[in-house]
């Protein structure tokens, strides 16, 4: 009799921590978009501002309005990306995104992935959560990669004759930048105004995570050192003598504000094979940035987006 009343009593409290649970549930996680049968919660949207916060602390110097914009626009991106990826990769498969997390790790300035997690802890930011994204972003590269690789023309003959010009001394150039590209309601003239403006409000980096569509806006725009030698000759010639923020640069992938956090002199023999790799390299990355980019919005427009 004694268990019996114990076993119901049990019950009873299971019951009733479960009821709690789901109301809270209920109250603190609430739906805010739907992305073809995907659906995107306010607890994503948290985790989303935390793992943009840590790839750039600078975001800190927004408005939590801009940050929560940023973010939503961050998630339904990588959702798009993974709905489209999951019909040719298996990325639900548990040991997924754990290379690309490792070579993130080994690639920044953790000194191992101790410390990584312990930066993580601090930013309430769960390791799965984490090396999925990771995942995605770098597995969608590879995706666009192999997608319009075929289609890339690079004038190799124009590279070689620029590396044969090259001097033994030349100039590297610590840049960070934002690449934009003209929307239907507003012209070129006003989108730089307003990101001249956030520039000068809230810090460069801080601008590249609202206005880039380069894959850099995760890391405020950092691109890091590259060699004058690596630079197309028409952006070189407008950034040589610039101290700070160029002027809107018109590309093939769309227009390019650049901003030159330091430079330096080197001396060093040139070696034609690696050179020509390296401009190769960063010709086709353009390329493909702006095939990607295209791409994507395609699969966008006939993707069901609905906000709640």
């Amino acid at each position: 009799m004694i268990n019996k009343i114990i076993k119901n009593l049990f019950l009873i409290l299971f019951f009733l921590n479960l009821s709690t649970y789901f109301a809270f549930s209920k109250t603190n996680t609430s739906i805010l978009i739907k992305i073809n049968n995907e659906i995107i919660t306010s607890i994503d949207l948290e985790n989303e501002k935390q793992f943009l916060l840590f790839l750039n602390p600078n975001l800190k110097n927004l408005s939590n309005s801009q940050i929560e914009k940023i973010s939503e626009n961050s998630l339904v991106n990588r959702k798009i990306k993974e709905i489209e990826l999951i019909k040719y990769f298996d990325i639900n498969k548990d040991n997924f995104g754990e290379v690309y997390s490792e070579n993130f790790i080994t690639n920044s300035n953790f000194k191992n992935k101790e410390i990584f997690l312990s930066k993580l802890q601090e930013y309430n930011l769960n390791y799965k959560y984490f090396i999925r994204n990771i995942g995605i972003d770098n597995l969608w590269k590879e995706f666009i990669f192999n997608k319009f690789k075929s289609k890339i023309k690079v004038d190799t003959e124009s590279l070689i004759k620029q590396i044969q010009n090259q001097k033994n001394e030349i100039e590297e150039l610590n840049l960070s930048e934002i690449l934009f590209s003209s929307q239907s309601n507003m012209s070129i003239e006003e989108i730089s105004k307003k990101i001249y403006q956030e520039i000068d409000k809230s810090g460069f980096e801080a601008a590249a995570s609202i206005f880039s569509i380069s894959d850099s806006k995760n890391f405020g725009g950092k691109i890091g050192w590259v060699k004058s030698s690596q630079i197309s000759q028409n952006i070189y010639s407008i950034i040589k003598n610039e101290m700070t923020i160029t002027k809107p640069i018109k590309t093939k992938s769309g227009y390019l504000i650049l901003k030159i956090n330091d430079r330096r002199k080197v001396n060093e023999q040139i070696n034609m094979e690696e050179e020509l790799k390296k401009l190769v390299n960063i010709e086709t990355n353009n390329e493909l940035n702006k095939l990607g980019f295209i791409y994507f919005n395609k699969i966008k427009k006939r993707t069901f987006i609905s906000e709640n």
